[in-house]
């Protein structure tokens, strides 16, 4: 029934005893509808990668060296306390500018949103909320839209007439999200930018705006997060992840705590609606604080 997935599992296992663990635990705690959405997901992925001359072994390649490199960045954090590069300039040079680099990360992270429990949840918060206020999004902001799932679902999810700008730093990133959206709904019209989002003048009247872990990613966060909170509409709501104590090739901004982010938002001019605090282990929070271990976090937002 989950021919896709059960495919995917064997060729993961067969390259890691490591994820195998860590897999078989979370899909033994997925219930059947689940398994039909990811099922769904996988199709729709395998029928892109094959339109552009890309396999699913190449999806799962990507998926494992994405891993690999985050397991690489974890044991130097461990033993410095530092993340891999600290300014943007370096994420740019090492990843965003290398058309292979890149590639191969957007398409191992989306995988990652089905296949880690804590994406999974940020990418659930995220779709929850645009259902809740579909019928007042007249129009949708997103930042950083890298592989394109975020952008995919909200097309799925809101009003056929809403407009819907995307913005990237990375022309490679873009066009890989533009390359998607063409793929799976080819009369959508969206407008696609790319350039610094500091850079830009919008119009100041976003009813919702999505910058999925895009903060961890530059030097200076505040200023990316007030121009959201100028963006806003007076009712407007956005939709923020990133993460703490999460080192990883082209992470710079270190948040050591949840109290960092939220008091960072408070400061930007932004006020929690609900949010999600998602340690990657299942320990007790004083372990995973004492242990530095990761924590995914999202939020819905307005302004204060």
């Amino acid at each position: 029934m989950y021919q896709n997935i059960e495919y995917l599992k064997i060729k993961i296992y067969e390259s890691s005893s490591f994820q195998k663990k860590k897999l078989e635990l979370f899909f033994e705690s997925r219930e059947s509808t689940f398994l039909d959405e990811f099922e769904l997901f996988l199709k729709d992925y395998i029928m892109y990668l094959n339109k552009n001359n890309m396999t699913i072994e190449y999806g799962i390649d990507a998926y494992l060296k994405m891993v690999n490199d985050m397991f690489k960045s974890q044991v130097k954090f461990m033993r410095t306390g530092k993340y891999p590069v600290s300014k943007t300039s370096e994420a740019i040079d090492n990843v965003y500018n290398d058309k292979k680099e890149m590639l191969s990360y957007m398409i191992g992270l989306a995988l990652s949103q089905y296949l880690w429990s804590t994406h999974y949840e940020m990418f659930n918060h995220l779709k929850d909320e645009l259902e809740k206020n579909k019928k007042s999004i007249k129009n949708y902001l997103e930042i950083g839209p890298g592989h394109g799932l975020f952008l995919k679902n909200a097309i799925d999810i809101l009003d056929k007439d809403t407009t819907m700008t995307a913005i990237d730093i990375s022309p490679i990133s873009l066009e890989i999200s533009k390359s998607i959206i063409e793929y799976f709904y080819s009369s959508k019209n969206i407008e696609f930018i790319n350039e610094d989002m500091l850079k830009l003048e919008l119009d100041s009247n976003c009813d919702f705006i999505v910058m999925g872990e895009v903060i961890e990613h530059v030097e200076t966060p505040e200023l990316l997060l007030k121009k959201v909170s100028r963006l806003l509409s007076q009712n407007g709501k956005a939709f923020l992840s990133t993460c703490v104590n999460c080192p990883a090739i082209d992470h710079v901004y270190h948040f050591h705590t949840v109290d960092e982010i939220r008091n960072m938002f408070s400061k930007c001019g932004l006020e929690i609606v609900s949010e999600k605090v998602l340690p990657v282990e299942n320990l007790p929070m004083c372990e995973i604080v004492d242990k530095k271990i990761t924590i995914n976090y999202s939020a819905i937002v307005k302004r204060a």
